[in-house]
């Protein structure tokens, strides 16, 4: 399984194997009607909230030194990739994990405005059973995910 850790997981071997970080996301065109500068602008701006990820935007915010800003309007959604959809429909600010959204960056679907402050966030793991460590199929693949990471970094 990969799961985000670290974590307790009895009879299993886990392994960090890719990091996180969250920056705010926005597309290209809300950011022409609506420019995001600082923080501060963001006053202007409706922030796209996951349940999924319920302290993200608060954790940033504080660290952004603004933990009291009240955007313009909040949308909440039950899954982060909804979420990450109104961002790039244009809908809102979401506050987006890299390097998972880093192909949407790259496409040009989404840009990252503010590059500070980065808030760093639990690891993705690899977790297998321990009757299952050895076997060459699950270290393959468990060495696999590793690599990719790896290379996305």
């Amino acid at each position: 399984a990969i799961r985000r850790g670290p974590g307790d997981w009895p009879g299993h071997i886990a392994k960090p194997f890719l990091k996180e970080w969250e920056l705010p996301l926005a597309s290209p065109a809300l950011l022409e009607r609506l420019p995001l500068n600082g923080p501060a602008d963001l006053v202007c701006h409706t922030l796209l909230h996951a349940d999924t990820r319920p302290t993200a935007w608060p954790r940033w915010l504080t660290l952004a030194g603004a933990p009291e800003l009240k955007p313009a309007c909040s949308l909440h959604f039950d899954k982060f990739s909804l979420a990450l959809q109104a961002a790039i429909d244009g809908l809102g600010v979401v506050l987006g994990p890299l390097p998972m959204a880093q192909a949407l960056i790259a496409s040009g679907q989404l840009v990252s405005p503010l590059p500070e402050p980065v808030v760093t966030v639990r690891d993705y793991c690899w977790v297998v059973p321990r009757m299952s460590a050895e076997d060459a199929t699950v270290e393959a693949f468990c060495g696999w995910l590793e690599s990719e990471a790896a290379q996305n970094a």
